[in-house]
C-alpha cells in the first residue's frame, strides 16, 4: 500500500467515526430526553438492515432532523477549523501584516503548520459533502426539516470554496506566479 493511501485512510477514520457518532447521538439523545417509543426492526430494505421505527411521522421527522443536524455539526466544525487555520497560516507566510493581526488577536499558537495539509482538508470536505448529500436527500423526501437541508447546502458551498482556496494557495507555493519575478 502506498504512503499516500495509508495516510488518507488514517485521516479518514476520524470523520467517518464522527459521522456515525453524530447520527447515533442525534437519535439517542432526543429519544431519551422526550421519552419517545421506538421499535428496532431487522429487515433487508434499503442500505441498512437495522431500522429504528417511531410510532408517528412527526416524531420520525423530529428525530431524523436532530440526528442529521448533529452529524452535520460534528463534521462541519472541524472542516471549517482546518480551512481557516490553513488559510491564515498560508497568508501569514506571504503577508507580514497577517502575523501582526494574529499576534493582536492572541491566536499565534493556534496557527501552525502542524496538522494542516490539503489532503486532510480535502478528506474532511469530502465527508462533509457526503453528509450534505444525505441531508439534502432526506430534505427532498420530507424526512428532515427544510432549514437543516438549506443550512447544510450553504455550509457545504462555503467549505467547497474554502477547499478550492486552500488548493490555490498550495499550488501557488509549488508554481509561483511569474509576475512576482519581474
Amino acid at each position: 500500500m502506498s504512503k499516500l493511501l495509508k495516510r488518507a485512510l488514517k485521516i479518514s477514520l476520524t470523520p467517518a467515526i464522527l459521522m456515525i457518532v453524530g447520527k447515533f447521538l442525534g437519535i439517542l439523545i432526543p429519544t431519551l430526553i422526550y421519552d419517545f417509543e421506538f421499535v428496532v426492526q431487522n429487515e433487508m430494505m434499503g442500505i441498512s438492515s437495522v431500522q429504528i421505527l417511531f410510532p408517528d411521522t412527526a416524531t420520525t421527522l423530529f428525530v431524523n432532523s436532530i440526528s442529521n443536524l448533529a452529524m452535520l455539526v460534528l463534521i462541519a466544525i472541524p472542516t471549517i477549523y482546518l480551512i481557516i487555520k490553513t488559510s491564515i497560516y498560508q497568508t501569514s507566510l506571504e503577508n507580514p501584516r497577517t502575523v501582526v493581526k494574529i499576534t493582536r488577536l492572541n491566536i499565534l499558537k493556534w496557527i501552525t503548520k502542524k496538522n494542516t495539509s490539503f489532503l486532510q482538508i480535502f478528506i474532511w470536505s469530502s465527508f462533509l459533502l457526503i453528509s450534505t448529500a444525505i441531508i439534502i436527500v432526506h430534505t427532498i423526501q420530507n424526512m428532515t426539516y427544510t432549514w437543516i437541508g438549506v443550512s447544510s447546502g450553504v455550509i457545504a458551498l462555503f467549505c467547497i470554496w474554502g477547499t478550492i482556496r486552500t488548493f490555490e494557495l498550495e499550488i501557488a507555493k509549488i508554481y509561483p506566479e511569474e509576475s512576482n519575478y519581474y
